[in-house]
């Protein structure tokens, strides 16, 4: 029978922790330290106090943890000496049924993560399904981190140790995150899509009308129509918007949505957790017979990327008005206009002004978006509300120095280029980092022709500058 939260809240604390035994792997003081938390408000709770236990605990004892955790396929599952709950991981990953050629590379990487770091490779098998991950995906996943800063792979093993503890907390509590999944089956579903030439390398590239992008419009048209939306249209400009009404005609509409198009090898998420989110929440309204007191639009956005076409938010500018025209006769890479891709898509240029909304029928836009720094990660949270988004402004340079030989030219009469823009960045990272909350990332930097032997006489470089307001963004810039 499964737990539940009434059960441990009334348990002693002995009883408690029996309760959660084998949750941190041979940790019971886990759950003794997220104890004083009770009485749990829910599964989540218990999840978040535990977690934080974890974090406020000493390196000491947060290294003893991550070393309580076997290796993968190692000698505790050859000696059946691996807990029950590792060993039902281990299974579902298929690691107790490996080829020889398979458990010879895992041994081999065992040995040199364990040598690089000092404790064992931790990575929860059972995957974000906690259906188990591909033995291939395993070892690729291990050949990658083995090359990771010994900083960060500490910070991995951590959270791969609460994504374990929190597939063992929902088979202990017999909870299924089944929104969830289905959220992630569509996107995998949808992750099929992928622009000629990218496919063949295992990379997700939707670029603005080509035909992985129309057939992605489609798909995500065809799931608005399967959870219930009452209208479900693709507009001028390739946007595909559904709608599910109001109790009450007249009543005004919340907005809501992301982007479908992705940048070139891109993530199955950004943007695309957006539409789907919302489609989940109309499908559980619409099989509960429910309205609300406002109209619920999501908008699956056509265009935000600018891959193939050097403009960016096509679908929601022309949702506020800002479609620009002469954007038409813009050509791609392969010499087709905005204009005959468009034609191609049976969308009507003529026809992107009737789609700009009047503000006053509207209650506001919302978004729900893939987290894309650490922050959440770090602090253990599974939602944040953002407060203000940086913007930024980007700039592209070059700096001309005098183009000598390294070994005749002294340190004092040198004109260094590159030496130029390594200050700038050095000056960038620190006035940067005087605000607290603005950024400055120098993403490109090239010495073109460039020699071992020859002091760098051109450097070309970026510059992005950003800030959550503009009065510091234009400070910064200006510095």
């Amino acid at each position: 029978m499964a737990l539940t939260i009434d059960q441990l809240n009334a348990a002693t604390p002995a009883e408690a922790v029996a309760l959660l035994d084998g949750i941190y792997e041979h940790s019971p003081w886990v759950a003794q330290a997220a104890l004083p938390a009770r009485p749990f408000r829910s599964l989540q709770h218990l999840k978040h106090a535990m977690s934080r236990a974890v974090a406020d605990a000493t390196p000491e004892r947060q290294m003893t943890l991550i070393r309580e955790h076997p290796e993968l396929a190692g000698k505790a599952m050859e000696s059946n000496t691996l807990t029950a709950e590792s060993t039902n991981e281990q299974s579902k990953a298929g690691l107790t049924n490996c080829t020889p050629e398979e458990l010879a590379r895992i041994r081999e990487l065992n040995a040199a993560y364990g040598e690089k770091f000092g404790f064992p490779f931790i990575l929860a098998v059972r995957g974000p399904r906690g259906l188990g991950l591909g033995k291939k995906e395993i070892i690729a996943t291990f050949e990658r981190r083995v090359h990771h800063h010994p900083s960060f792979e500490l910070g991995e093993a951590l959270r791969n140790i609460h994504r374990i503890a929190e597939i063992r907390l929902n088979d202990k509590f017999g909870v299924a995150p089944t929104l969830g999944n289905d959220v992630w089956d569509w996107h995998e579903a949808l992750s099929v899509h992928t622009d000629p030439g990218y496919a063949e390398l295992g990379q997700l590239t939707v670029t603005y009308l080509t035909d992985a992008h129309r057939a992605c419009a489609a798909q995500i048209a065809q799931g608005m129509r399967d959870c219930g939306f009452d209208s479900v249209q693709i507009d001028a400009v390739g946007n595909v918007v559904g709608r599910y009404e109001a109790a009450e005609p007249g009543a005004k509409t919340l907005l809501t949505g992301s982007h479908y198009d992705t940048v070139r090898n891109g993530g199955k998420y950004d943007g695309r957790l957006g539409i789907f989110v919302p489609m989940a929440c109309v499908r559980e309204l619409a099989r509960q017979k429910r309205r609300l007191p406002f109209a619920f639009e999501v908008v699956g956005f056509s265009e935000e990327e600018g891959q193939r076409y050097k403009a960016t938010f096509l679908g929601s500018g022309a949702l506020i008005g800002h479609f620009d025209h002469a954007w038409l006769d813009q050509q791609d890479a392969d010499g087709i206009t905005m204009r005959e891709a468009m034609a191609h898509a049976g969308l009507e240029p003529k026809d992107i002004p009737a789609i700009q909304r009047d503000p006053s029928k509207y209650l506001g836009f919302v978004e729900v978006h893939i987290e894309q720094g650490p922050v959440l990660n770090e602090l253990d949270l599974p939602l944040g509300i953002v407060t203000s988004i940086n913007g930024g402004v980007r700039y592209v340079g070059e700096v001309f120095g005098m183009a000598s030989h390294a070994g005749t030219t002294p340190m004092g009469r040198r004109r260094d280029a590159a030496a130029a823009v390594a200050e700038l960045i050095l000056f960038a990272e620190k006035r940067a980092a005087e605000d607290g909350d603005s950024v400055a990332t120098v993403g490109m930097l090239q010495v073109p022709n460039g020699s071992i032997n020859v002091v760098p006489g051109l450097a070309k470089f970026s510059l992005d500058v950003r800030a959550p307001n503009n009065p510091q963004r234009d400070r910064l810039a200006a510095d």
